[in-house]
């Protein structure tokens, strides 16, 4: 990817022949992602949905980072990441429903929906021998664990089970829990997080998301730990969290992982598995994913995909499920541009709410749905 990157130089001292010189670098960076899409069965009547949605491949971004170096091996960072709205030209997300664009509509929480304009990552931290530490709004843990060996490697992140049951990106199911105040759980406010250094391919991290609430320090809170191993090609990682409510009095768990394997140069195989469960309504939603990616030629990568997600433990509530099928062609023009092409097929357990509302694209009274995503993605 090619960068931007301003570089500064800054003379410590000039009354030592050993002065050093540290080095300050920051670097503009992004992802501009859009394609036509077409969503079979969004109403009640079995209507059709076109339109142009941003963000299909992968989420369109901006960002600005950078480093200093402190000498001695040590150095400050910063990172400054926002959602790019290209089909509208609007910037940044508010805490509120789901954290992704291009979405077919869904039930979701209107609380905490105040616009972010870094709504993506807003750290500052130091890093070194030790590993690094950063403080701000940041992922959660298992979107990292998950991320490594999605079926689909996180595309469609508006409609990726995935992202929206395993790394807690729906306001309307998760909004109640963590830092937030409101909104999706996938990413939480004034946290805290630690990163092994990596050792033979391994390492882990630990996140605490405070709720700063007075006199209960518990409460709102998000408390993540994680493990994972790649050689570059290949891995595993896991992850387990669990997330308090602004009283204290009920509590999210959540725990996953996923792993890839490389077969050879051509064959990659993926899979994860993840869940989340409340301790008050006993109500757990399951996502099982498996993939596989195969390089016809060295610019043209083929992907299948599927998809199983399940919702039981409520009293008095069917239990819910769905499936999505996905095929996914993407050939890259360059090394910073790719034209994409993604079918999805969703079938739901019946034409019902707990079903259809598993699949994503799927709308009550209609069990099925399919969707077609074609577009182009531009890096900088």
């Amino acid at each position: 990817m090619k960068k931007l990157t301003l570089v500064a130089g800054a003379v410590l001292g000039l009354v030592s022949a050993t002065s050093a010189m540290a080095q300050s670098s920051v670097t503009l960076y992004g992802i501009v992602d859009a394609a036509v899409t077409y969503t079979t069965k969004q109403n009640a009547a079995g209507d059709s949905r076109t339109g142009i949605d941003a963000g299909q491949l992968a989420t369109s971004r901006w960002g600005m980072r950078g480093t200093e170096d402190l000498g001695g091996g040590l150095k400050a960072n910063f990172n400054l990441e926002g959602t790019l709205i290209n089909d509208t030209g609007a910037a940044g997300l508010g805490f509120g429903g789901n954290s992704a664009p291009g979405v077919v509509p869904v039930v979701v929480s209107a609380a905490g929906s105040t616009t972010s304009l870094f709504d993506r990552q807003a750290t500052v931290g130091l890093s070194g021998g030790f590993g690094s530490i950063n403080l701000g709004r940041q992922n959660i843990l298992g979107v990292d664990s998950i991320g490594l060996a999605d079926p689909i490697s996180l595309a469609q992140p508006a409609i990726n089970p995935n992202v929206a049951f395993s790394a807690l990106n729906r306001g309307d199911l998760y909004g109640g829990y963590g830092t937030n105040g409101g909104g999706a759980a996938l990413r939480q406010n004034n946290s805290i997080r630690y990163v092994t250094p990596i050792m033979s391919g391994f390492g882990g991290a630990l996140m605490h998301g405070f709720g700063e609430q007075p006199g209960n320090s518990s409460a709102s809170t998000y408390n993540g730990i994680s493990g994972f191993f790649s050689d570059g090609k290949s891995g595993v990682a896991l992850a387990y969290a669990q997330l308090k409510d602004n009283t204290n009095s009920s509590k999210l768990t959540l725990w996953g992982g996923g792993a890839k394997y490389a077969v050879n140069t051509a064959l990659t195989l993926r899979a994860t598995y993840a869940q989340n469960k409340v301790d008050t309504t006993n109500r757990k939603i399951a996502v099982i994913g498996l993939g596989v990616d195969y390089l016809i030629a060295p610019a043209l990568t083929l992907t299948g995909a599927f998809y199983n997600t399940k919702q039981s433990g409520v009293v008095g509530v069917a239990n819910g499920k769905a499936n999505q099928y996905i095929g996914l062609a993407k050939y890259a023009l360059s090394k910073r541009t790719s034209m994409y092409t993604i079918f999805t097929h969703a079938k739901a357990g019946s034409s019902a709410a707990q079903d259809t509302s598993l699949g994503l694209i799927t709308t009550v009274g209609n069990s099925s749905a399919n969707r077609l995503a074609v577009g182009v993605l531009h890096a900088f």
